[in-house]
């Protein structure tokens, strides 16, 4: 029998992984009563976007505000504020659209964009999905006429992301809005948490191409299984548990093979849920699924 703060853990990993398909579906109820009163970062990051997407943005904010309080420097605690900031500073400007705490009134597209755009990557974890469609905020407006210019700032260091090349046999990568989506058309694992030689290999060739801009770069790493449930007394309380080992061993192959430190990468699972080939096959136990996703973004400045 596993012990009880892994099973803890898998309890917690699953639901989390449920809640963030029902708030996928539009059902944020039923997804905030599995959330229930867990303060973690990855609970408050989610309970924020959900309050985002509703158009509460106090609520979304405060969320933001605690996963920040609790892991300074998180990217998305951070990028959340910045947005609902933004919304905030567009919706006092004379002549834009007024946002009222909990509903989005007549005329704001804007903020309901920008809600949009804080979801773009909550539903991450598959990069290949066809039709996605990606949200983009929408431009700036023109200063008035004979308003006084502003001298531009200095110009940003030049993106990471920018630099890497990451494609090699066996990996898809994907660029977004900041971040570089990457999957893996083979399993890494075996039917445990053991990596197989080709999936070693593989993380091994990607941490050495992530290494040129290991002191710049942070990774999310989220644990897949098939949907098979674990076999009672297999050494695993539950397919949550394995998906979050399988990120362990991910996280510490790359940290080695990049040299990005451990503390800059962050880990979940979905289990079984939202498998990375859904259509790959009719039989539940499709080997493919026993892997991990990734997304890769620039770190945040502390």
């Amino acid at each position: 029998m596993a012990p009880a703060p892994a099973a803890r853990l898998a309890v917690r990993e699953a639901a989390l992984a449920q809640a963030r398909t029902l708030a996928r579906a539009g059902r944020y109820t039923e997804a905030a009563e599995l959330l229930g009163g867990e303060h973690d970062v990855a609970v408050l990051d989610l309970r924020a976007r959900i309050h985002a997407q509703q158009g509460r943005w106090d609520e979304a904010d405060r969320c933001w505000a605690e996963a920040a309080a609790l892991a300074p420097g998180d990217r998305s605690a951070a990028e959340g504020r910045r947005r609902i900031a933004e919304i905030r500073a567009r919706a006092a400007r004379p002549g834009r659209v007024r946002v009222a705490r909990g509903a989005v009134r007549a005329g704001g597209a804007l903020a309901a964009l920008l809600a949009l755009a804080m979801l773009a990557d909550l539903w991450l974890d598959r990069a290949d999905t066809p039709g996605r469609v990606a949200v983009a905020a929408p431009p700036a407006t023109a200063a008035p006429s004979g308003s006084p210019s502003v001298s531009p700032s200095a110009s940003p260091a030049p993106d990471p992301l920018d630099g890497l090349h990451l494609r090699t046999p066996g990996v898809r990568v994907v660029r977004r809005d900041g971040e570089l989506a990457v999957t893996f058309d083979r399993g890494l694992f075996e039917r445990d948490a053991t990596l197989t030689r080709r999936g070693r290999a593989t993380l091994r060739e990607l941490g050495e191409r992530l290494r040129p801009e290991a002191g710049r770069l942070a990774v999310a790493v989220i644990g897949h299984t098939d949907r098979t449930a674990v076999r009672p007394g297999g050494g695993y309380a539950s397919n949550a548990e394995l998906g979050m080992l399988r990120v362990t061993v991910v996280r510490e192959v790359l940290s080695a093979a990049a040299g990005i430190p451990a503390v800059r990468f962050s880990t979940s699972t979905l289990a079984g849920a939202l498998p990375p080939f859904p259509d790959g096959g009719v039989a539940p136990d499709d080997p493919r699924d026993r892997t991990v996703s990734m997304r890769i973004s620039a770190a945040v400045a502390r």
